[in-house]
């Protein structure tokens, strides 16, 4: 069976269980508005153990329950290009796309550049870059001998068809990052917040190809947009699929309070 028959449709959109290159292969050109997604960072996890390398303890264990997030680097910047490119066939307006600068000096990162140094931009540059976001974590980082890294980039791939900054966002936003209970890395509900509420109105779909905990299908419900969702590991597919049918269950009291009595 072809992963893309592997599906789950809901009130306000679809998740798909698969490879998300392989299912946005079947979407029609422009068939939704905007993209909100973050990808796995390819931090080679596989080469970090607490018996065998610096890395802590607590960090092993996370890195347990983590993707596999361990291709060459030339390989997964490849793929980052491919699936952007897909997006840009398939979203009518802007692609938000999460990641972070990645510092190679460490014994687990056995594919390096020689600066030590993987940046976004390297696989980024030749995309119409629309804006540069820089998403402070309002935290501090793991300790290192540097200054403590606190921020991610969200590069606006593409000018919105739709703008309306009623908040006046900056590109600089501060909040901390989420935690869910079932996945180990998940961006906050006010990040996609901060991406659709300005470039999309109620009833436009957004595209989450690293759909994870559900998140970005979520935050779509509550606002009255549309959603389609990829994920490729099992066990994630479902947990989105239980956060996504909690969303809709709890939009749908809401609506239901909210009416008028007669």
């Amino acid at each position: 069976m072809s992963w893309v028959q592997v599906k789950r449709e809901f009130k306000n959109g679809v998740v798909y269980l698969g490879d998300c290159q392989e299912v946005m292969e079947t979407l029609d050109k422009n068939s939704v508005e905007v993209c909100v997604t973050s990808p796995p960072y390819n931090l080679n996890k596989r080469y970090s153990n607490y018996e065998n390398s610096k890395t802590s303890k607590s960090m092993t264990e996370k890195y347990d329950k983590w993707y596999d997030d361990d291709m060459p680097e030339w390989e997964y910047q490849g793929w980052q290009q491919s699936v952007i490119h897909s997006l840009m066939r398939v979203c009518a307006s802007s692609i938000f796309y999460n990641h972070k600068v990645r510092f190679a000096w460490h014994g687990r990162n056995v594919f390096r550049s020689e600066n030590n140094l993987h940046h976004p931009m390297h696989w980024l540059a030749k995309f119409p870059i629309w804006c540069e976001i820089i998403w402070d974590r309002c935290g501090i980082g793991n300790p290192s001998r540097r200054y403590h890294i606190q921020e991610e980039r969200v590069y606006q791939i593409q000018k919105p068809r739709k703008w309306n900054n009623t908040e006046g966002l900056t590109n600089i936003w501060r909040f901390p990052p989420s935690r869910n209970d079932g996945h180990v890395c998940t961006f906050p509900e006010k990040l996609v917040e901060n991406c659709i509420l300005p470039t999309t109105e109620e009833g436009d779909t957004i595209i989450d190809p690293f759909l994870g905990a559900g998140t970005t299908a979520v935050v779509a419900i509550k606002h009255n947009r549309r959603f389609i969702g990829i994920e490729k590991d099992e066990e994630y597919f479902n947990l989105a699929c239980k956060n996504i049918a909690k969303a809709e269950e709890e939009n749908t009291k809401k609506v239901l309070d909210t009416s008028p009595r007669v």
